[in-house]
């Protein structure tokens, strides 16, 4: 079985538009709080995701560059890998690794089993961000499907 790719994993009615000024805990609980909206977690559920992807980001920052971060985290909780998304058009500052400001969030959750899954999807992704313009309309999207569209056209490329 291959890896799943973003476009499968990202949970359409998580697409939040995130304040500028938002730190990473506000940033983290937004689209977890999102994945509680969707029904994918409950709200006890919620503050343990928000809780385990920072300590993830303490041990480095999970914003790679291009304007994108990936917080994440491994847990029992999900029995899928699962994605929210969230928008910064302003941008918002995230420790980036190229010292950028963040415009595109991905909030990644995976099974404790599903590691490889996990390491598929991130280098899948990483190849994606590589691609001439995906940043840039990426940046522009302004709608769940025109997300999960992007995602995978780029995908198939």
């Amino acid at each position: 079985m291959s890896a799943p790719r973003m476009s499968q994993v990202i949970v359409a009615k998580t697409f939040t538009h995130l304040s500028a000024d938002a730190d990473k805990r506000t940033v983290i609980t937004a689209l977890a709080e999102a994945l509680g909206r969707a029904r994918k977690l409950t709200p006890a559920q919620v503050a343990e995701i928000v809780e385990g992807a920072l300590q993830r980001e303490s041990i480095g920052s999970t914003g790679i560059g291009h304007g994108i971060a990936i917080p994440h985290c491994r847990t029992a909780i999900v029995p899928e890998i699962l994605c929210a998304y969230g928008q910064a058009e302003g941008g918002l500052d995230f420790d980036s690794l190229d010292g950028e400001p963040v415009h595109s969030v991905f909030l990644l959750l995976t099974p404790p089993d599903q590691k490889d899954n996990h390491l598929g999807l991130m280098k899948s992704f990483a190849s994606q961000i590589r691609k001439e313009h995906f940043c840039e309309f990426l940046h522009q999207v302004k709608t769940a499907q025109g997300l999960i569209d992007l995602l995978a056209e780029f995908e198939n490329r």
